[in-house]
């Protein structure tokens, strides 16, 4: 029997792989495209800034540009790509995604002006990468799992700590060895060639109800058999004790905790622009060699696994209240990373940024994605997370930009820093007023999450 969509339709086969619940299987996957996408794509960004700078003559703020795009396309595609993830299942949005992404990577091998490399960076890469990999394989393991999510999320992410490891440098190492458009072209074949098959093949479309199996592999406590209804009746059931209720979106909304959660996705925003775009340029301007300085993002990156793995420990463990704990911990050692950054005059000090800022850093993200799950439960989990997106969209669009306009301004990244890190001390401040808010007055189906 092949996947079914509706509510009452029959159990599909092949929800098992080897006898291992196939939601590891969809760990790994996220694990891989995780590893590649933010390797060459996320993190990588920085390493283009001076080969690109070099040839075209364009300044930061220009090439910080499709930076700003790339928000601006996430923010617009934010909603329209959660709807179609929840409505037609992560794995067809992910293909079609890595599927872009590639074709604009093999794309940038013909750049020979500013409006294509904003155009193609900026809006098919990021478009691609956008639909490929953020949302649907979240919204994929917050289906398949809800009491061991933290741990699923953890693991599924420490891919995008060792892509971010190992990424820029190997990016940076192909741009000195063959130069930006051959390394812009490998890296769109091989994004074809990893991504879209890990996806379709590791990736299902529904939450394991539809499969024969309840979320985490547990067994039916109704011992419910042979009906996807009864077997989603049976979730629900169980994601209830662990306080987690369906909203749709417009619920969602209505509740104090969206808004708190919108605004956190803005000042953070407006804070990552110093870190994930001007960190390697900021570095050789201190004097570090160029693959050092991209090293040096690497092991932060890495820093982020233990932090990852460590954040969905203790969120699978911690009760639904006291979620925000876990998340004003992992941002306030970013916080105090940033601002040893700040001062940084020795190597030592920019080392001790890297392990504040990505271990706090890999606590709070995981921490962010199962809170978000945990409070307005999986059927509109991608929605929800699409439109927070688009409403934080125009301080993602200025951020970099802004940052890149005052080292223009100043030939020093000092300001635009301290004010980033003002604004994270007040997400920081904004998430003791985060509670769990109160369940919808009615539960619709599963089907029904706008």
């Amino acid at each position: 029997m092949g996947d079914e969509g509706g509510n009452g339709g029959t159990i599909a086969d092949g929800a098992e792989k080897g006898g291992i619940f196939f939601g590891w299987w969809t760990v790994l996957a996220t694990a891989v495209i995780s590893a590649w996408s933010w390797g060459t794509w996320g993190y990588g960004f920085g390493a283009y800034f001076k080969p690109l700078q070099a040839e075209f003559g364009w300044t930061r703020a220009q090439i910080s540009a499709a930076y700003s795009l790339n928000k601006l396309e996430g923010g617009l595609e934010g909603p329209w790509g959660g709807v179609f993830t929840d409505r037609y299942g992560p794995r067809t949005v992910a293909v079609l995604g890595n599927f872009i992404a590639g074709l604009g990577l093999c794309l940038m091998f013909f750049l020979t002006s500013l409006w294509q490399y904003i155009l193609i960076w900026g809006l098919v890469v990021s478009m691609g990468f956008n639909l490929g990999t953020i949302d649907p394989l979240e919204k994929a393991l917050s289906d398949w799992f809800v009491r061991r999510r933290g741990k699923a999320l953890g693991l599924g992410r420490v891919g995008l700590s060792l892509g971010g490891t190992f990424g820029p440098p190997f990016m940076t190492l192909l741009l000195i060895l063959y130069g930006w458009r051959a390394a812009f072209l490998l890296a769109g074949i091989l994004t074809w060639i990893i991504c879209v098959p890990t996806t379709w093949f590791l990736v299902k479309p529904h939450r394991p109800e539809y499969y024969g199996l309840m979320p985490d592999g547990v067994t039916s406590g109704g011992g419910a058999v042979g009906c996807a209804a009864a077997l989603i009746a049976d979730g629900e059931e169980y994601a209830r004790g662990v306080g987690e209720v369906e909203f749709t979106l417009r619920q969602a909304m209505r509740t104090k905790a969206f808004w708190i959660l919108t605004g956190y996705e803005v000042l953070y925003s407006l804070f990552w622009a110093s870190i994930g775009v001007h960190q390697i340029p900021h570095l050789t301007d201190m004097g570090i060699d160029p693959l050092a300085a991209a090293t040096v993002l690497g092991f932060m990156v890495l820093m982020s696994a233990p932090g990852r793995v460590v954040g969905g420990f203790l969120c699978d463990r911690v009760p639904i209240n006291s979620l925000r704990y876990v998340v004003i911990a992992g941002y306030s050692l970013q916080a105090l990373g940033m601002f040893i950054l700040i001062n940084a005059r020795a190597m030592w000090m920019v080392y001790l940024f890297t392990v504040l800022t990505g271990f706090g850093g890999g606590i709070g993200w995981t921490s962010r994605a199962l809170l978000r799950g945990r409070f307005f439960g999986r059927k509109a989990f991608a929605t929800i997370y699409g439109t927070i997106v688009m409403i934080a969209l125009p301080a993602t669009i200025i951020a970099p930009i802004y940052v890149g306009w005052v080292y223009d301004l100043t030939r020093s990244y000092a300001a635009a820093f301290t004010q980033s890190l003002i604004l994270l001390l007040i997400v920081i401040g904004s998430f003791f007023f985060l509670k769990p808010p109160k369940p919808p007055d009615k539960v619709t189906k599963i089907t029904d999450f706008l």
